[in-house]
């Protein structure tokens, strides 16, 4: 096993280049039921709830601009603790992104709980996501967590390498990137092959190859990334 100067978790995705998230641009994987679901989800008039858990970088938040991007509902879009007094009657859909993110906060779970209660009592659909699994987040209101597991429980299922390998190359083109097949299996082949890990191997590159003005290529990959033993 390797690792190199990009294993870092503390670098951050800025995911802003990607800006047309859609259902027909996620790569789906094994994940079709779930698209299916989400895709109907937004326009339905069923009441749903629907819990959504993946690891990071696997498209949790993409899934949830997909809907907004989709659905013509007016859609409560929470994934920060700055949660204001909200009516909801000035909304149809909920969606909550990243939950086990604002747990923490304790004031912000009481609204969140208020929040979800009264989009319950209104019958109007909810979707709330997380990468820790629901039976594992710190719920300090039980009624919260129980609210939770009413309706639907969907986990997003790894990515096999050739899913992965589209991912790199999305990414990477609208980065204004072009990726060769051969540069997608050296990274795959000698690197981590976790999503949080190559997108940012790829945004490194990509910053790497405009500071030198060059091309994207194994040798430049080589040249810039230093191996050692794990």
């Amino acid at each position: 096993m390797k690792k190199t100067k990009l294993n870092n978790d503390q670098i951050p995705i800025n995911f802003s280049f990607i800006t047309n998230k859609h259902f027909y641009n996620y790569i789906l994987g094994n994940n079709k039921s779930i698209i299916n679901t989400l895709s109907s989800f937004s326009s339905s008039n069923k009441t749903n709830i629907v819990f959504l858990r993946g690891n990071k970088s696997s498209g949790k938040s993409h899934l949830c601009q997909a809907i907004i991007n989709t659905s013509k509902k007016r859609i409560l879009y929470l994934a920060s603790d700055d949660i204001k007094t909200v009516n909801v009657f000035e909304y149809d859909l909920l969606i909550i992104d990243g939950i086990d993110k604002l747990l923490p906060n304790y004031l912000c779970e009481e609204k969140i709980f208020s929040i979800i209660n009264d989009f319950i009592l209104e019958k109007k659909n909810i979707l709330v996501t997380s990468t820790t699994k629901l039976n594992q987040i710190d719920f300090r209101i039980p009624d919260l967590a129980s609210r939770l597991t009413w309706d639907l429980i969907f986990d997003i299922r790894e990515l096999n390498d050739q899913d992965k390998i589209k991912v790199l190359k999305k990414y990477a083109k609208e980065r204004g990137l072009s990726l060769s097949s051969s540069v997608c299996d050296y990274i795959m082949t000698h690197y981590k092959r976790d999503l949080y890990f190559l997108c940012n191997s790829i945004k490194f590159l990509d910053e790497k190859s405009l500071s030198l003005k060059r091309n994207i290529t194994i040798p430049f990959i080589k040249n810039i990334i230093k191996l050692k033993d794990f």
